[in-house]
């Protein structure tokens, strides 16, 4: 059983890497020039107001009460097999559930078809529950803090990924019962302080969530119905506050670490870290990486900011929504394989959640086939990802660009962005190759 450390690569590239990096920084540049020349007017925010897909009534109503129903079920499910089931990784249906079904699967069908998770989020459904009762208490919930935005996310994001690359018993349920538990309970006090919508916004999955939900085209409005838009187009009409770019620089500098860490390079200059000390050593491994990926963005962020003489702080926060696609492609680059591996373990724990040697629905001791899906598919899916989340990033940048500056400042303000979608491109074709 694979949680931490996912990323793995069961065949080499169909192309050598050098090869697929020259191809990825062609297109980045073509898509440039092109978006320059034909993508004169912002157009994203416009046609995110898409069309009605369907209505707030009947089976739509009916299909999200039972979803939400059954993400509760499983969430107290996990939530009681962590704290008393048994402590073993692979007897225990917690570990695969929240690092394989809701980190990765998740994630990954949020940026394909849309928020999905803001549909059925439990621990939403546990906040508005816990703002009721604190209403009828006589607890009215107050205003947060001023400039508290979505650092909490950011926080809570970079915890769970010291859990997932380098925590000890990171993978053991126990340890994460006990931290499944600490975020519900933090959860709760959100909840009877702010509200239960401040959490279903500022929840570290949530927020992250509903940033890559945007990119897919299927999204609920406020009055219940379900409407169509183009792809990406969503990421125009997100709110943008502050920590939101830290946020998502600190899932790809995590996602960045992970694969660079199981690379021969990582592994010569890392070793095999174990215990408290190897947790400290991941730890420094993965808040380097943040580092690093963070700095590349600022390099785009400063060219930006003097062609421009936008204020770097305020650009920061514009352009944030261009992290988005990029942090799915990489999800799907360095995920999908574990996905589709480990998520057929999930299925075989439902029969026995808890590790007692039940075999509720059949299967508890089925075997995962490793060969469900050929190497050459995963390969090229895995590139394909990180070109077109790439892309995706450069298209949402343009047209924010051009939304905010005149046609000339607006092109030549994502001149050095350009170049740091190529370096991020380079870097995760060198982590797949090395993987």
């Amino acid at each position: 059983m694979i949680f931490a450390h996912g990323l793995g690569s069961r065949g080499q590239l169909p192309l050598p890497v050098w090869m697929f990096t020259w191809a990825a920084a062609i297109a980045l540049v073509l898509s440039f020039v092109a978006l320059g020349v034909l993508w004169t007017r912002p157009l994203l925010a416009r046609v995110a107001a898409g069309r009605t897909l369907l209505p707030a009534r009947g089976p739509v109503r009916t299909v999200r009460a039972v979803g939400q129903a059954a993400a509760l079920a499983l969430y107290l499910l996990c939530l009681v097999a962590g704290l008393v089931g048994a402590d073993v990784t692979s007897d225990n249906v917690l570990p695969v559930t929240i690092y394989v079904v809701v980190w990765v699967g998740a994630l990954l069908v949020s940026g394909l078809v849309g928020d999905l998770w803001g549909a059925v989020n439990p621990i939403a459904t546990v906040a508005r529950g816990v703002e009721a009762v604190a209403r009828r208490a006589g607890r009215e919930p107050g205003e947060a803090p001023a400039g508290l935005g979505q650092w909490p996310a950011a926080v809570g994001l970079l915890v769970f990924l010291f859990y997932e690359l380098g925590h000890p018993s990171g993978a053991e349920p126990r340890t994460l019962g006990y931290l499944l538990a600490v975020h519900l309970l933090v959860s709760i006090v959100a909840a009877v302080l702010w509200g239960a919508d401040w959490v279903a916004e500022h929840e570290p999955f949530s927020a992250l969530f509903a940033w890559v939900g945007a990119i897919g085209p299927i999204f609920g409005r406020p009055d219940g119905t379900l409407g169509l838009r183009p792809p990406m187009s969503g990421l125009a009409r997100m709110p943008v506050v502050a920590g939101t770019a830290v946020s998502l620089l600190v899932v790809l500098g995590g996602t960045t670490y992970d694969g660079f860490s199981e690379s021969e390079v990582g592994r010569e200059i890392l070793g095999r870290p174990t215990g408290w000390s190897g947790a400290f050593t991941e730890l420094v491994g993965l808040l380097a990486s943040v580092v690093v990926i963070g700095l590349l963005y600022g390099v785009g962020i400063w060219w930006t900011s003097r062609v421009t003489g936008m204020a770097a702080g305020r650009a920061a926060t514009a352009f944030a929504p261009s992290l988005a696609p990029i942090v799915f492609g990489y999800a799907v680059a360095h995920y999908f394989q574990l996905l589709v591996d480990e998520s057929q373990s999930f299925v075989f724990r439902l029969s026995d959640p808890l590790g007692r040697g039940w075999d509720l629905f059949g299967g508890s001791d089925g075997l995962i086939d490793f060969n469900l899906i050929s190497v050459d598919l995963i390969a090229w899916l895995q590139v394909i990802a990180i070109l077109v989340g790439h892309i995706g990033a450069v298209i949402v940048a343009h047209d924010r660009s051009i939304e905010l500056f005149d046609v000339g400042h607006s092109l030549r303000s994502q001149f050095a962005m350009l170049l740091v979608m190529v370096a991020y491109s380079t870097l995760g074709l060198w982590l797949l190759l090395n993987a």
